[in-house]
């Protein structure tokens, strides 16, 4: 199986039967728990000696993440794992809708003889906003909690009948410390730069900014690997304990994964499933 974290545990999960009534390779419960997102949170601005600018061809810029990898000592702050933080600006080719914001861009920069704008006007702002801003992304390291989880919704299908997957997966206090981290660091960032912050860093009562699970689309840990087949559902090498010619190929097996994006450990992984996979074969062990 190689559907996504969550596709494959749903796959999993549906297929019931009187051997696996919980679903195929589910003895232990574990299938659809400790399912984790990357943390993420944001921040932009203005930056008052970048308007009216040169223009340069800065198509490369941006399509890449460029970013602060984690920088501090967690004894010091009061929440565990760290962050990346990825930069985004520059003058390549503008995004659909750039410009539809533009009377707070005017607003910002003190233009008030003219709100909104049409025509060679209109034109004119944009170029002198455009390349301008500044802005940055947290990602960051959750911790994987058991009560996160996907679950089968026995009350919705899809066009094809099957039962699609309900979530019940909340942050805990570590991850919104861990937000609030970040818009601080932004904060300072956007002041020792000069800018112009696009309206007040987001405050508690919006926890910090904090996306909802899934936004940052890094979605790992449904069918976690272990030794112990009563608290995991697949070994080191992705082959699940209760049916072992039955391997996970995606980001199901991770038991935690870093502020980076997964998918080059899903490969690795995948690799490394795959040389046991045709060793097995070989040995006639499946």
């Amino acid at each position: 199986l190689a559907a996504s974290a969550c596709s494959s545990a749903r796959i999993m999960m549906n297929s019931v039967s009187d051997q696996h009534p919980n679903g195929i390779s589910n003895s232990s419960d574990h299938v659809g728990r400790y399912l984790h997102d990357s943390t993420g949170a944001s921040r932009s601005g203005i930056l008052p000696q970048l308007l009216d600018r040169k223009r340069f061809n800065e198509d490369g810029v941006g399509g890449m993440h460029v970013y602060s990898p984690w920088w501090l000592d967690n004894k010091s702050i009061d929440f565990p794992r760290g962050y990346h933080i990825e930069v985004w600006g520059g003058m390549g080719m503008p995004n659909y809708g750039f410009g539809f914001n533009i009377q707070d861009f005017q607003k910002l920069t003190g233009v008030t003889d003219r709100p909104g704008g049409y025509g060679v006007q209109l034109k004119k702002d944009m170029r002198k906003f455009y390349g301008a801003v500044i802005g940055f992304g947290g990602r960051g390291e959750s911790v994987p909690q058991f009560r996160n989880r996907c679950t089968i919704d026995n009350e919705v299908v899809d066009e094809w009948g099957i039962p699609v997957l309900k979530f019940d997966y909340k942050w805990t206090d570590n991850e919104v410390r861990q937000a609030k981290h970040m818009q601080d660091t932004f904060s300072s960032l956007l002041d020792a730069m000069g800018a112009i912050p696009f309206g007040d860093a987001p405050g508690k009562d919006r926890s910090y900014g904090l996306e909802a699970p899934g936004k940052i689309i890094h979605e790992v840990g449904t069918t976690r690997m272990g030794d112990d087949a009563r608290t995991s559902v697949t070994n080191k090498f992705n082959q699940c304990h209760d049916v072992n010619n039955l391997y996970i190929m995606d980001g199901g097996p991770f038991v935690s994964q870093a502020d980076k994006n997964p998918t080059w450990t899903i490969m690795a992984l995948a690799w490394r499933a795959s040389e046991h996979l045709i060793g097995e074969l070989k040995r006639m062990d499946i």
